[in-house]
């Protein structure tokens, strides 16, 4: 099985998003003007900074604004709960970085003099009430002061936004930045937050290595140093090194289900998933919630006929680029699902993995010729051409034993496949004819030949008896002489 070179635009389409904000849901807001839309699962599986903002827990905020009478009371008391929750989610949460994410980055964090977080008792703290969302409803906005957490942002709430593509009004995140950034390095770290790439040619420098700094991403200062010091070569490692934290980070948010903003409903259950990933990673994605369809503006799409293990395996190889198996896995169903949706480097990953299973199953003198015949014509119908072909060469390789064990499904194949049997069996028809010629005339030859040894006996039993006569008349003329002298 050859498995062909993965797409090559996988890692341009990250980049695109930036430009082409499809299901953005976060918008970072430059010097109280500049919009940048974003999404939350590139930025907080690339920063722990922000991890930790998007996963701030403002529920304590409903409560406070609930409490109604009282207002300046139950803000300060609000305050200390919320001094007490965040510093215990703070700790929880540097605890699961530390098990999930790199060493280094949470150890540099922890050692930067990070202060906790704190809230202070003023009235920006709490909830604004009364706002009227575009869409009439009567709703709460959520929102904390960020000035005292952070030297990177100075606020995040959450409101209702039009969305720049589609017109629409959603629940996004907004993020004010520090007035210090300027648009143009911030897109640059943001670009190496999407790509884990850094352009040489970058003029301000010494501004992004500022943002990187505030936002606590040491890697890029890193790659700036590097730069600045004649040595960016030593860049590709710290993006490989990237890659593989932001794929470690993506499963955990996968298995978790955190910052996802849709749901397949399946056969056999729910996945969470994001959007943002799929659109960069698969075009059948990208069409499906980026163009005029229902699915792109509904949380929940329903796949019929596709189970949680084949769905599961199809999310970790968008996401990872990596093919993954389980027990419960299917191979053939997660060859219909990838062919479903149009990922053929997927298709020959999973051709190889069944292919491989099979042989190490025959090894072990496992009969895998049932497996082969329904694997047969699913894999022809499902565009698995190469597993279909190894197919074929299996059941031709092994003709006469198959058509013992199953002649009704080999009666039942289609013309072609049949066809195609007659023209590669092993051994073949012409062989077959001879070897026919061959034992016909072998079994006259033995019988000519047991006709002959059956005879040559007997002649041999004549030739003898002749052959004695003359040599035992001596003799018997011997004792008839001496016996004639005795007597007389």
């Amino acid at each position: 099985i050859i498995v062909p070179d993965p797409p090559s635009n996988n890692e341009e389409r990250p980049a695109h998003l930036l430009e082409d904000p499809l299901c953005a849901d976060v918008i970072l807001v430059l010097q109280e003007k500049i919009k940048i839309y974003a999404h939350k699962i590139y930025l907080s599986t690339s920063s722990s900074k922000f991890y930790d903002l998007f996963l701030m827990d403002l529920s304590e905020e409903d409560q406070q604004g609930a409490a109604g009478h009282g207002f300046g009371v139950a803000v300060t008391a609000a305050a200390e709960r919320m001094l007490h929750q965040e510093e215990r989610h703070h700790g929880r949460d540097f605890l699961l970085r530390a098990a999930s994410f790199d060493i280094c980055e949470s150890t540099e964090e922890a050692g930067s003099g990070q202060r906790k977080p704190c809230l202070r008792a003023s009235t920006s703290d709490g909830i604004l009430r009364g706002n009227r969302y575009e869409n009439g409803e009567r709703g709460l906005r959520r929102g904390r002061n960020l000035s005292s957490w952070s030297r990177a942002f100075t606020s995040i709430q959450e409101e209702m936004a039009e969305d720049p593509l589609t017109y629409k009004s959603k629940l996004m995140v907004v993020v004010k930045m520090d007035a210090s950034i300027q648009p143009g390095p911030f897109r640059a770290v943001l670009k190496y937050l999407y790509t884990g790439e850094l352009d040489e040619n970058e003029r301000d420098l010494m501004h992004i290595a500022h943002i990187a700094e505030l936002l606590e991403v040491f890697d890029l200062r890193m790659m700036v140093a590097n730069i600045l010091n004649n040595e960016a070569f030593m860049n590709q490692e710290i993006t490989k090194a990237f890659h593989v934290r932001r794929t470690n980070r993506v499963k955990e948010c996968l298995a978790k289900g955190t910052f996802s903003d849709v749901t397949f409903v399946l056969d056999d259950g729910a996945i969470s998933a994001h959007k943002p990933l799929l659109i960069s990673s698969c075009d059948w994605m990208a069409a499906m919630f980026g163009g005029p369809f229902v699915e792109s503006s509904t949380n929940e799409v329903a796949l019929p006929h596709t189970s949680k293990s084949c769905m599961r395996a199809v999310l970790e190889y968008l996401y990872t680029g990596q093919f993954s198996s389980s027990p419960d896995l299917d191979d053939m169903k997660l060859i219909i699902l990838a062919n479903r949706l149009c990922l053929p480097h997927l298709v020959a990953l999973t051709e190889q993995y069944t292919v491989t299973g099979l042989m190490e199953a025959a090894q072990m003198m496992v009969d895998i010729d049932g497996d082969v015949l329904v694997f047969l014509e699913l894999a022809q119908f499902h565009c698995a051409y190469q597993l279909a072909d190894w197919c074929l060469h299996h059941i031709c390789t092994n003709y006469n034993n198959v058509c013992r064990k199953f002649p009704r499904d080999m009666k039942a194949m289609s013309g072609e496949n049949q066809e195609y049997f007659e023209k590669h069996r092993w051994p073949p028809v012409w062989y077959l004819k001879e070897e026919d010629h061959y034992q016909r005339a072998k079994k006259e030859r033995e019988k000519e030949d047991y006709l002959h040894l059956k005879r040559q006996p007997k002649r041999r039993w004549l030739f003898w008896n002749a052959s004695s006569s003359p040599s035992s008349s001596p003799s018997s003329s011997a004792a008839t002489a001496s016996s004639s002298s005795s007597s007389s």
